[in-house]
């Protein structure tokens, strides 16, 4: 069996137009957001195996909330998920280390959402900011996940907190 928790990092914010889209960091909605989505998680599970992040500044700021609630074996930012495609990302998934079984992935959209629709039994319109979806795939590879093995176990999105 094989995991993986989807995550769009959380609201960033655009007060500062000199910045690169890159480099904006998190606005107050973004942290408050961050910190519960990240304390619901970890009142469910303690320990996920990897965490593959994009290296934005939105998306490693939102990576540390997770990173101070949740144990992670391993940690990888990275510069090639941002904006990247839903088959990027699944090709990414699909050559994850195998002695891991969960995988976090945080990221942007359009790629998460487009990545949930092309792997999960659920059609989302949109992963909205700091939204969350567990995934069950019923396979002992991570070549091997795809859409006919998925379940979705939990959607979990900030206003459904609040």
């Amino acid at each position: 069996m094989k995991k993986i928790f989807v995550l769009r990092h959380s609201k960033s914010s655009w007060k500062d137009l000199s910045l690169g889209d890159f480099h904006r960091p998190l606005n107050c909605r973004g942290k408050t957001d961050g910190l519960m989505i990240a304390s619901y998680l970890c009142d469910r599970i303690e320990k996920i195996d990897f965490l593959h992040c994009s290296s934005s500044v939105r998306t490693y700021e939102t990576s540390k909330f997770f990173i101070d609630r949740i144990k992670f074996i391993e940690i990888k930012y990275d510069e090639s998920l941002y904006h990247c495609s839903s088959s990027q990302i699944i090709n990414n998934i699909k050559h994850y280390k195998e002695q891991y079984n969960s995988a976090m992935i945080i990221a942007h959209n359009p790629g998460l959402t487009n990545l949930i629709n092309e792997i999960a039994d659920v059609i989302l319109d949109n992963l909205p900011t700091t939204g969350l979806i567990e995934i069950c795939f019923d396979c002992e590879l991570w070549s091997d996940i795809s859409q006919e093995n998925s379940t979705v176990i939990d959607i979990k999105f900030p206003k459904q907190l609040k």
